[in-house]
């Protein structure tokens, strides 16, 4: 059993066709996930499987201001519960997959007088990975990516608001560095295709993690 705290800051610098976004930078939403994680599954040579569930859940505690156009915290609390598993194909080498379903609550807060409330549309989306060691204990190589799909409509006011569904693939490299085994520095990059009623783009992310 364990459970995940994340709390995130933003800063914003956006703009759409030359004209610049209002953006509210500051802190954002709270996730909080209880999961389960099961032991190994082992083989002669190690770890063959490995699976975890977790209950995660997104709380509305970010900064929000319906009269910008982006806010760090989306002001609705969110049900985002997933399955994630790695299989190890030889002992240097993953494969490993994390599968979301979500789920958003109605957002009562907008700046358009006319409108009561918004919902977004429920949505599958999932990570992937395969990637192998390099440096033994300290360097990992490979390829990354993720899928989004929204199943359902969005609504305004109760009612589908005809905006489409959204939806989005990318794939990249990917590269992890373990200073040692609680401390660990992960870079990534997505190139975005397919998408659909949202923007698409490439994306950078560089992310460190401490085990406590």
């Amino acid at each position: 059993w364990g459970l995940d705290l994340i709390l995130p800051a933003a800063a914003f610098d956006l703009e759409a066709d030359g004209t610049p976004l209002t953006a509210n930078d500051g802190i954002g939403d709270l996730l909080v996930g209880p999961y389960l994680q099961w032991n190994p599954i082992m083989g002669k040579n190690g770890p063959v499987f490995v699976h975890r569930i977790e209950l995660q859940t997104i709380l509305p505690t970010g900064d929000y201001d319906e009269n910008y156009s982006i806010n760090p915290g989306a002001n609705v609390v969110s049900l985002d519960p997933y399955w994630a598993a790695t299989w190890f194909i030889a002992p240097k080498w993953t494969l490993s997959g994390r599968l979301h379903y979500l789920w958003n609550a109605k957002n009562c807060d907008n700046a358009d007088p006319t409108v009561d409330d918004t919902q977004a549309g429920q949505a599958v989306h999932a990570n992937f990975a395969t990637e192998y060691e390099v440096v033994p204990q300290h360097l990992r190589a490979g390829i990354n990516g993720y899928a989004f799909r929204q199943i359902t409509d969005s609504k305004t006011n109760g009612e589908d608001n005809g905006g489409g569904k959204e939806q989005v693939v990318a794939v990249g490299p990917g590269a992890l560095w373990s200073f040692n085994p609680d401390n660990h520095l992960f870079a990534n990059v997505y190139f975005e295709m397919d998408a659909e009623n949202r923007p698409e783009g490439d994306r950078f992310n560089v992310r460190y993690v401490h085990h406590f």
